[in-house]
């Protein structure tokens, strides 16, 4: 029988154009901000990502992000890749990879080269999850060893999250959740092989992911709070991998 999903809390009704009231289900190290559209929210965000890198470069003469592909950060890519910063001294790669060619239409790859590599960022350093092996699990070695080449911890990982739950591709249906959630891994990546959705894919691990200096999960839509506050209810990663990462400092950028 499939999750059933509770009805929102009354207090998501009242945060449409709030910047700082968060809903009340979520933990105290949970960091909320909203505002009433989704292209005022990618402004938002493109500015904290531009503090985050700016201050790292200015700092240790280096910085780090990984993103997540999908349709919700299109937008956003498009914004950060106008950013004033010094995109040399980035690198940059991703939080998760669907094990396609990089010309597929599925490849966030693609999706990161077309809307993210170009204008200001077209000198950023990224560090692809793709290499030549045919599969995910027999690649995972090959992308080991290229993720040794990215400053860590991350400075920046921007997360998305699906409506089951998942988070990168930290499916709760793959066979491989409890190691890749397992906080004592020391893997930077893993392979997994959802089964209810698309390709096996290449995904940071937990522990990779939870190390970031500073984690931001960017969510649009009345559904995605109905998957956070369901989370929440449940307190189980192994339903709801999403659960694992608001039990420690994130911020949630959201719009309806």
């Amino acid at each position: 029988m499939g999750l059933k999903s509770p009805k929102l809390l009354s207090s998501n009704t009242d945060i449409i154009g709030m910047k700082t009231r968060k809903t009340s289900y979520l933990p105290e190290d949970v960091h909320w901000f909203s505002v009433n559209d989704s292209e005022t929210l990618v402004v938002d965000l493109a500015k904290r990502i531009e503090q985050l890198l700016t201050q790292s470069i200015d700092e240790n003469g280096r910085a780090s992000m990984a993103v997540s592909g999908g349709r919700t950060p299109v937008d956003l890519f498009e914004a950060v890749s106008k950013l004033k910063l010094d995109w040399s001294k980035v690198d940059l790669t991703l939080v998760d990879e669907r094990w396609v060619e990089v010309k597929h239409k599925d490849s966030n790859e693609s999706l990161v080269r077309k809307h993210l590599m170009k204008n200001n960022a077209s000198k950023v350093s990224f560090t692809s999850l793709m290499g030549s092996s045919k599969s995910a699990k027999d690649g995972q070695a090959e992308c080991e060893k290229s993720l040794q080449n990215i400053k860590q911890p991350f400075d920046v990982i921007i997360l998305g999250m699906g409506n089951d739950g998942h988070t990168a591709s930290l499916f709760p249906c793959c066979a491989e959740l409890s190691e890749a959630m397992d906080p004592s891994n020391s893997q930077r990546c893993i392979a997994t092989t959802p089964k209810n959705a698309p390709y096996d894919r290449m995904s940071l691990t937990y522990a990779t992911i939870k190390s970031a200096k500073n984690l931001i999960l960017h969510l649009n839509g009345s559904d995605k709070l109905n998957t956070l506050e369901l989370a929440m209810s449940f307190k189980d990663a192994k339903k709801m991998p999403i659960f694992a990462f608001m039990e420690q400092p994130l911020e949630i950028y959201w719009s309806p």
